[in-house]
């Protein structure tokens, strides 16, 4: 295992608004990615963690999107309450989150 148990991105890219695809920080990234930091200090996690700031996860569409890692698990958070499941469930019960998972980007 590397440094961290779970390494969380969050997408908080900016586009144009006009731009048919949109972006994560139109759909309020910052303010949910706020709302994932004060749950997991709520949560007390044993596990050492890290959650930052990430440009495009391209998977605009869906957003905002949050990212897993070493899990490669990409989701779709848009309330306190979806940010409560990931935090227990997922990086505090290692299991996924399936009704919020959205499909990983294919690899360039």
């Amino acid at each position: 295992m590397g440094r961290f148990r779970y390494h969380v991105f969050a997408c908080t890219n900016k586009r144009d608004p006009a731009h048919p695809r949109g972006s994560c920080q139109a759909r309020n990234a910052e303010e949910i990615l706020s709302i994932f930091r004060a749950e997991l200090k709520l949560a007390n996690i044993p596990q050492p963690f890290r959650i930052n700031k990430s440009g495009c996860l391209d998977a605009c569409e869906e957003g905002p999107v949050f990212a897993v890692y070493p899990d490669g698990v990409y989701y779709r958070l848009t309330s306190l309450e979806d940010v409560r499941r990931v935090v227990k469930e997922h990086l505090q019960d290692g299991m996924i989150v399936a009704d919020l998972q959205i499909p990983s980007p294919p690899a360039s």
